[in-house]
């Protein structure tokens, strides 16, 4: 196995993810990774990267306040827009600094933070930026965090609750619809969903947690909020949608706004080329091609359901990420281990936002699993637990 500069090993991709992926030389049925759609590897993504760069070089080598914005960055945007179907989107370096870049943006509508214990570590970086106070409520608990905001929000202060949609680990799916529920007895209160995982995925158009319980329609991302409560979401393209790059989409006016909010636009290097290239290209297979969440969905339904007929406590849920406590930490490995044994690469993660102290098997499914691929992987469990 090879090593990194200070010494450690680390297992190597040396091909596309896939549903089959090699890794270390050797071929395997992959379930790991975040790409649900399966598109990284896709042959029009791929050539229209290699498009991108022999019309555009590597990158800009500048920021997008100079002269750094190329043509595939307008048009990520331009898809990005019409696939959540907002006036406006924002392409930025990484899916990790859109909750910066959102915590910024709503700098002076908010008093006190309020983020699930389990929130990414880029939620919990983010909030940090605010210098506001930060309370914790127990994970995916309405009513740990409606005592929280009866003990700690005074009178007249704007309570911004903070969580994931799909949690990178578990796969749990916030219960955002009852927050928003919650929230509204609270003037000037908002929802900031890092929806990294539930872009793509979730929704019946693909838009997410918010979509997925109904609360698209309500406004989300909007520099002004009349009534309710003030819905804000980010995500990445680096995952579900196939290319690479944070994404933030929302009304023209707010998008307008954070971009000026933070110092990415002016002060980071855009992105290269055939990064937004390839991204461009996934959205427009997205876009033409619902077909692939509905495989998505029909695969991750046989999985849960195969899982749950081994006696494995797994939630009947449209998550395509599902976390696996199976015994102790020791057996976990053993399970991981012998599951790569036989050709079948399942993660175990032994720390990471919201595992408890023995870890978890994390299953991604994605579109292009098939059935016998599904059936594989419940064959071997069924053989090793």
């Amino acid at each position: 196995m090879p090593s990194l500069s200070g010494g450690e090993t680390v297992a190597v991709m040396q091909s596309a993810p896939g549903p089959e992926t090699v890794i270390d030389g050797r071929r395997y049925l992959y379930f790991g990774g975040t790409g649900y759609l399966g598109l990284a590897g896709h042959p029009e993504v791929i050539e229209a990267a290699c498009e991108a760069v022999r019309r555009y070089g590597l990158h800009t080598a500048t920021s997008r306040s100079g002269f750094g914005t190329s043509p595939p960055t307008l048009e990520v945007e331009r898809r990005a827009a019409e696939f959540f179907g907002q006036e406006a989107a924002f392409y930025f370096v990484s899916g990790y600094v859109g909750n910066h870049i959102l915590i910024q943006a709503l700098a002076g509508r908010f008093d006190t933070l309020f983020a699930d214990a389990a929130a990414h570590y880029s939620l919990e970086e983010a909030s940090r930026l605010s210098g506001r106070p930060i309370e914790r409520f127990r994970h995916s608990d309405p009513e740990d965090l409606e005592r929280l905001l009866q003990r700690q929000c005074r009178p007249g202060e704007r309570p911004l609750v903070l969580t994931d949609g799909i949690f990178a680990a578990s796969g749990d799916i916030a219960p955002v619809d009852r927050y928003v529920g919650i929230l509204g007895r609270y003037e000037g209160a908002s929802l900031l969903v890092d929806d990294a995982h539930g872009f793509g995925t979730l929704g019946d158009c693909g838009r997410g947690t918010l979509e997925h319980f109904g609360l698209w329609g309500r406004g989300v991302n909007r520099a002004a909020e009349p009534t309710g409560t003030g819905l804000f979401v980010a995500g990445t393209l680096s995952k579900a949608l196939g290319g690479f790059g944070g994404i933030l989409a929302g009304a023209a006016d707010f998008i307008r706004h954070a971009r000026s909010s933070s110092h990415y636009y002016e002060g980071a290097t855009a992105l290269p080329a055939p990064v937004a290239g390839a991204a461009a290209k996934a959205l427009e297979i997205v876009l033409r091609e619902p077909q692939l969440r509905a495989r998505l969905r029909e695969n991750v339904s046989l999985l849960r359901q195969g899982l749950r007929d081994l006696g494995l406590s797994v939630a009947d849920s449209p998550s395509p990420v599902i976390g696996l406590a199976a015994g102790d930490a020791r057996n976990m490995r053993r399970l991981h281990a012998e599951l790569k044994e036989s050709g079948i690469l399942v993660p175990y993660f032994p720390t990471y936002s919201g595992t408890g102290k023995e870890g978890l098997l994390r299953i991604a499914v994605c579109a292009v699993h098939t059935a016998g691929m599904l059936r594989q992987l419940l064959g071997e469990l069924a053989r090793i637990l």
